[in-house]
C-alpha cells in the first residue's frame, strides 16, 4: 500500500524530466557545463588548467556529465536523463526515511509535500548539481541511522567530493553521529576514506593551481570574508530563504506545535528528527554566513526534504483525521504557492529554485532571434548574469553566442543593454536609469518573467 506513493512520485518526476528535455543549463549549471565541455573536448587529458573554471572542489558533476556525453553524445536530452538516476535515488531514500518515522497513513502526506517542494522540482528540470549532493547526503544519512558502515563510508566520499557544501554536510553527519552513538574511536573509522580522498584532492589541486579552497580570482567577490555586521545580516538573509516559498507555515508548525508535542511526549524519534535537521542547518549557517556568496533556497534542499518528514511526523500526532488532512492541504498549497512568490527585483527571487523561471528560456530564445534578425552585434549589447551565458555551455551548441558582461558598469559604455527580472543585479540604480531614459527597442514577457532590449539614447 505504501509503495504506491513511491511509484507515483517516481512517475511524477520521470514525466517532469521528460517534458523538460529542451531546457538548457541555467545559473550555476552553465559553470559546471562549461567545465564538462572542456573535459569532453580534451578527452579528460587535463583535470585542471588555466582555461578550465575552478571552484576549488573536486569537479565530480562536470566529470560525470562529460563521461556520459562520451558514451551517449553531448546534448541537453542526454544531460537531463543523466540527472534522473540521482533523482530516483533521492526519492527512494526519502521513502526509507518516511517509513522509519511515519505511520503508513501519513506517508502519503510526506510524498505530496515531496512533489510540492519547489526547489526539488526546479533543480530537477534545471539539471542542478545539488541533486547529486542531496542524493549522496540522503544515502549517507540513511546508512548512518541504519548503521551500515560501508555504505555510509562510500556515500560520504561522494558527498564530500561533490562540493564545498557537501563537505559541510559531511561534517554535520559526523556531529550527528557523535550525538547518536557517542563512540568517538569507532565513529572516526567510518570517516577515514572521505578524509583521505579530500587530502589527496587538496594536495593535487594545490600543486596544480597554487591555492586551496578559495580562488584568488574570487577573493574580493563571492569568496570574500564579510564584516561582523554583514555576517549578522547574512544570517538574517539565510533565515529569510529558509522560510521563503511558503515554508514559513511548515517551520511555524514545527516550532510551535513541535514544542508543545515535545513537552508532552519527548519521544526519541522527535529528538532524532530535531538532531538531523538542525545540526546540518547550524553547520551550513556557520560556514556560509561569513562569506559574501549570495544564498539561495537550493542550498538547503536536503534540509527541506527532512523538514517535510518532520512536519508529517508531528502531523500524525493530531488525533482528528479531518484536522490532519486540512493541515496537510494547507502545507501543500503553501509549498506550491512558493513557485509564484516574487519580490522587488533588487532583492533577488531565487529563480533557480522555483518553477516561475520556466518562461525565461523561451523568452531568451525569442530575444536572441530578434537581435539576430535586426543584425545587432551581440558585442554591442551589455547585460549581466545569467544572460551572459555562452550558448556553447547553456544549450551545448556547436557555435558560440553570448553577450558582454557589464558586471559593475558603467552601462553607458554600451550601445544596448539587455535586461530581465531574472537578473539579481548588483547595480540597481544604473539599471533603473536605463529603464527611465533609454529607448525600449523590444520587450518579450510571459508569466512573471520579462526580457527587454534598450538602446542607448546617446548612440
Amino acid at each position: 500500500m505504501q509503495n504506491k506513493y513511491l511509484y507515483f512520485s517516481l512517475f511524477f518526476f520521470l514525466i517532469l524530466i521528460l517534458v523538460s528535455l529542451n531546457i538548457p543549463f541555467f545559473w550555476d549549471g552553465t559553470f559546471f557545463s562549461e567545465i564538462a565541455v572542456h573535459y569532453f573536448n580534451n578527452n579528460f587529458s587535463e583535470i585542471l588548467n588555466n582555461e578550465i573554471p575552478d571552484t576549488g572542489g573536486f569537479p565530480m558533476y562536470s566529470l560525470y556529465l562529460a563521461a556520459v556525453w562520451k558514451i551517449f553524445g553531448k546534448s541537453l536530452v542526454v544531460s537531463h536523463l543523466a540527472v534522473l538516476p540521482f533523482l530516483i535515488v533521492i526519492i527512494i531514500e526519502y521513502f526509507k526515511l518516511a517509513k522509519r518515522f511515519l505511520q503508513p497513513s501519513t506517508i502519503k502526506h510526506a510524498f505530496i509535500l515531496l512533489i510540492a517542494e519547489p526547489v526539488l522540482s526546479t533543480q530537477a528540470i534545471l539539471m542542478g548539481y545539488d541533486i547529486l549532493m542531496v542524493c549522496f547526503f540522503m544515502i549517507a544519512l540513511n546508512a548512518l541511522l541504519n548503521e551500515r558502515k560501508w555504505t555510509f563510508s562510500i556515500a560520504l566520499v561522494f558527498l564530500c567530493m561533490s562540493s564545498m557544501r557537501g563537505i559541510m554536510l559531511g561534517c554535520s553527519l559526523f556531529v550527528i553521529d557523535m550525538f547518536i552513538f557517542k563512540k568517538a574511536g569507532i565513529i572516526f573509522l567510518k570517516y577515514i576514506p572521505a578524509l583521505i580522498a579530500l587530502i589527496i584532492w587538496t594536495l593535487f589541486h594545490k600543486e596544480k593551481t597554487g591555492w586551496l579552497f578559495f580562488s584568488p580570482l574570487r577573493e574580493y567577490t563571492d569568496e570574500a570574508w564579510t564584516s561582523p555586521f554583514m555576517t549578522l545580516k547574512k544570517i538574517f538573509y539565510i533565515g529569510w530563504k529558509l522560510v521563503d516559498q511558503g515554508r514559513i507555515i511548515l517551520w511555524s508548525f514545527v516550532v510551535f506545535y513541535g514544542l508543545v508535542f515535545f513537552r508532552r511526549n519527548g519521544t526519541p524519534e522527535f529528538k532524532l528528527l530535531s538532531t538531523i535537521i538542525f545540526i546540518p542547518l547550524l553547520i551550513l549557517t556557520i560556514w556560509m554566513s561569513p562569506l559574501s556568496n549570495p544564498i539561495g533556497p537550493k542550498y538547503f534542499l536536503g534540509i527541506f526534504l527532512l523538514l517535510n518528514i518532520f512536519v508529517c511526523y508531528l502531523l500524525q500526532s493530531i488525533p482528528d483525521k479531518i484536522i490532519r488532512n486540512i493541515c496537510a492541504g494547507l502545507f501543500t498549497i503553501s509549498l506550491v504557492s512558493g513557485n509564484f512568490w516574487i519580490y522587488p527585483e533588487r532583492y533577488g527571487n531565487a529563480w533557480d529554485s522555483s518553477l516561475k523561471v520556466i518562461p525565461y528560456f523561451k523568452l531568451k530564445d525569442q530575444m536572441d532571434e530578434f537581435i539576430l534578425q535586426k543584425n545587432i552585434s551581440n558585442k554591442e549589447i551589455g547585460t549581466q548574469y545569467p544572460l551572459i551565458a555562452d550558448t556553447r555551455f547553456s544549450n551545448l551548441s556547436d557555435s558560440s553566442f553570448s553577450y558582454t558582461n557589464v558586471w559593475s558598469g558603467p552601462i553607458s559604455d554600451y550601445s544596448y543593454f539587455l535586461q530581465t527580472n531574472i537578473i539579481n543585479t548588483d547595480i540597481p540604480f544604473q539599471v533603473e536609469e536605463v529603464k527611465a531614459s533609454w529607448l525600449l527597442v523590444k520587450k518579450f514577457a510571459s508569466g512573471q518573467v520579462y526580457i527587454s532590449l534598450y538602446k542607448n539614447p546617446g548612440e
